[in-house]
């Protein structure tokens, strides 16, 4: 399965149902109106139901591409979960009791989203990304819900780094009130995670459309961010509870900041030890 699998499972059997047998739709039918109980049924339960042999079923699953039915099952599953929405994937969460069971689940999906993360950005991309916020007069964070926690520590992780790094705080104030006095020099820095927010998206236009260099991290190449923005970087967010993850996020910022601080090591080494004189001095205390 190769070209195919990039397609979803219900348009692939939508494309094939005019080549069906009647066996072959009835089986077609039930998987498409019983999607997301469907998966869950192994091939004897599913021949049982649909009134189709087993055999009839591995070669529905191949003539759709797939090496068999636990290949055709695996793309129904991997669907399932991304279709199924925050709420539902935490209702249908069972504590066993044991906190220390929570820890390790919620590690595991961090890592996973860490490494998926990493699998989705390449090298050129986030190059690309380091050298427009380097370049930069000055960097604007922003965003709004749990985007602007996400703008925040950018925006200190950034001037850790050597970048003069304003965060736009969402206070009376719209973010256009804010931006509508910086120039072509300055760049924009903004996250967008669902529920996206519209007003996050309308500053970027706006910003997009005079000129300034525009910068988003969301979760998908898909996000409404993404239209205005000269380079983005994607993060993956899955989550048990019914918000976003931040952990990946959260490393692929202090990657981006690590990488500029190696870049501007001089600049760097120097504000430290100015800021080093004045801590000795008391000014910090």
């Amino acid at each position: 399965m190769d070209k195919e699998n990039r397609s979803s499972l219900k348009d692939l059997i939508i494309n094939f149902y005019p080549t069906f047998s009647k066996k072959e739709r009835k089986f077609a039918d039930f998987i498409i109106q019983n999607f997301h109980a469907a998966f869950a049924l192994p091939i004897n339960s599913l021949a049982k139901n649909t009134g189709v042999s087993s055999a009839s079923i591995v070669r529905f699953s191949q003539r759709l591409g797939f090496s068999g039915f636990q290949q055709f099952r695996s793309k129904m599953v991997e669907e399932v979960k991304e279709e199924i929405n925050p709420e539902e994937r935490f209702k249908l969460f069972i504590p066993n009791g044991n906190s220390i069971e929570t820890i390790v689940k919620i590690a595991e999906i961090e890592v996973k989203n860490i490494n998926l993360t990493i699998d989705g950005i390449s090298a050129a991309s986030f190059r690309e990304f380091i050298e427009k916020l380097r370049k930069a007069e000055g960097v604007y964070t922003l965003g709004i819900g749990i985007s602007s926690i996400l703008a925040r520590l950018a925006a200190y992780l950034l001037n850790q780094a050597g970048l003069k790094t304003h965060f736009c705080q969402k206070e009376e104030h719209y973010f256009v009130e804010k931006l509508i006095n910086l120039s072509k020099k300055d760049t924009i820095l903004s996250f967008s995670f669902p529920p996206y927010s519209k007003e996050t998206v309308t500053a970027l236009k706006f910003c997009f459309e005079r000129g300034l260099t525009c910068l988003s991290i969301t979760d998908k190449a898909t996000a409404p961010i993404v239209k205005w923005s000269h380079c983005f970087l994607t993060a993956n967010t899955k989550n048990i509870l019914f918000t976003n993850s931040i952990g990946a996020i959260v490393v692929l910022l202090n990657a981006i900041a690590t990488e500029i601080a190696l870049l501007n090591k001089k600049k760097v080494v120097f504000h430290l030890n100015l800021i080093n004189e004045i801590e000795k001095d008391g000014f910090l205390s």
